[in-house]
């Protein structure tokens, strides 16, 4: 690709490499950081890009990885727009559902508690459940739906 035919392909890209950009940072002013630091990277190879359309897919390739490695080394103490309070309430919050969760669980008769954990925290398919505890897929399927039923119940109450 020339110097000139490079030229016209950034005039043809650069918004669409603004927009892949801004889906990563935060401001528009680190997207164009980000463009910016990608087209000089291109320029400098400028002579080995073949086509427009390969061209097209290293760029966005380029814009990403930049992106993503600003976002690394901004850290996560400074990420922009997220209050940091609201995500450690978050987190508290989750982790009490998950302690409930699983308190709620372990109160649940054995078989129905061993069902639903090889179902949903082991992701095994209700045949190959079926065939390891040696029961029908209907008695797997009942058993869930009355253990994820008691649990429901015990979220209800709580609320």
């Amino acid at each position: 690709m020339t110097t000139r035919e490079f030229e016209i392909f950034v005039g043809d890209n650069r918004k669409r490499l603004l927009s892949i950009a801004r889906q990563y940072v935060v401001s528009q002013d680190e997207a164009e950081d980000v463009v910016q630091d990608a087209l000089l990277k291109l320029l400098a190879i400028h002579q080995r890009l073949d086509t427009r359309e390969g061209a097209a897919r290293l760029s966005t390739v380029v814009v990403k990885r930049l992106s993503l490695n600003r976002l690394r080394s901004r850290g996560r103490h400074q990420i922009e727009s997220i209050d940091a309070r609201q995500i450690i309430a978050e987190e508290a919050t989750a982790k009490e559902d998950m302690s409930e969760l699983l308190s709620a669980i372990e109160a649940l008769p054995s078989k129905q508690q061993m069902i639903l954990r090889l179902k949903h925290l082991e992701g095994m398919e209700v045949e190959d459940i079926a065939s390891m505890v040696q029961m029908s897929r209907d008695a797997i399927y009942q058993n869930l739906s009355r253990a994820r039923r008691a649990i429901l119940e015990r979220f209800k109450t709580k609320d």
